[in-house]
């Protein structure tokens, strides 16, 4: 029997994916470790220096803890999609030649793996979390579903932009993987915003994923008030724009993309 496009199309990117899994963890687990032990220093760390400074909470009934992590998870899926999505073309180079496998291919596969296994390291710390008597259930589950859909839209936008411009100019790919972590700093997800002069916070307004972050939060505890000025539509209207332009470039140099660096 004939197959379908989107059969073909499903198997092709489930196809990478196991190519994925197998190439990142091979027969061992040490590759799995460190996506864990990354996020989990980052809580540690934070909360070895709120215990040196005899402050173990960050506001009204909320863990310090559970307030890392609500913000990390999505923060990390949102610069893995984009770092990996950066990288898919290259690390994928010899099955292009196969007519059924495309560059997207190899993007979706990457994007739908990382969210899948943040997923699972979200639910590893809410399991912990629920065990250890601290809130592990969203205050709002939907708008906290919507917060983490931005990120992966910016994730994606970015990621595709940035695999068309590293093909174009492929020095700039140092430069985009150091901007990792002043955007992990100024976005609020592991020094909170509060902590800032006024006028600082007004500048770092202007970051888009400081919005997403405090929106998280926002989401997950009843009495979490966000900074002022915070709101979904600035950051949602850039990620759809990002996601516009990625589309557009990436089809529009889909051609040079398959070139080897």
């Amino acid at each position: 029997m004939k197959r379908s496009s989107w059969q073909i199309e499903k198997a092709v990117v489930f196809a990478l994916i196991l190519r994925e899994l197998k190439t990142r963890f091979g027969n061992r687990l040490v590759g799995l470790f460190w996506v864990l032990f990354e996020p989990m220093a980052n809580i540690a760390t934070m909360l070895v220096l709120r215990v040196v400074v005899r402050q173990r909470t960050v506001g009204v009934m909320i863990d310090t803890a559970v307030y890392l992590v609500v913000a990390a998870i999505p923060f990390f899926i949102f610069r893995n999609i984009w770092f990996r999505m950066m990288s898919a073309v290259d690390a994928n180079a010899g099955l292009f030649g196969y007519r059924q496998v495309k560059p997207a291919d190899a993007m979706a596969a990457r994007t739908i793996m990382e969210v899948v296994m943040y997923t699972m390291i979200f639910v590893a710390f809410q399991l912990i979390f629920a065990w250890m008597d601290y809130r592990w259930v969203p205050d709002k589950p939907l708008e906290y579903l919507g917060v983490v859909s931005v990120f992966i839209i910016w994730g994606i936008g970015a990621g595709l932009m940035s695999a068309v411009a590293v093909k174009k100019f492929p020095a700039i790919n140092t430069f985009l993987q150091l901007t990792s972590f002043p955007l992990y700093i100024t976005s609020g997800v592991l020094i909170p915003i509060t902590t800032f002069p006024p006028l600082v916070i007004q500048i770092l307004l202007w970051n888009p994923l400081l919005h997403l972050v405090e929106l998280s939060r926002w989401a997950f505890f009843p009495t979490y008030h966000p900074l002022m000025g915070v709101n979904l539509e600035y950051p949602l209207a850039v990620g759809l724009a990002l996601l516009f332009l990625g589309v557009s470039l990436f089809f529009v140099n889909r051609q040079r993309v398959l070139l080897r660096s």
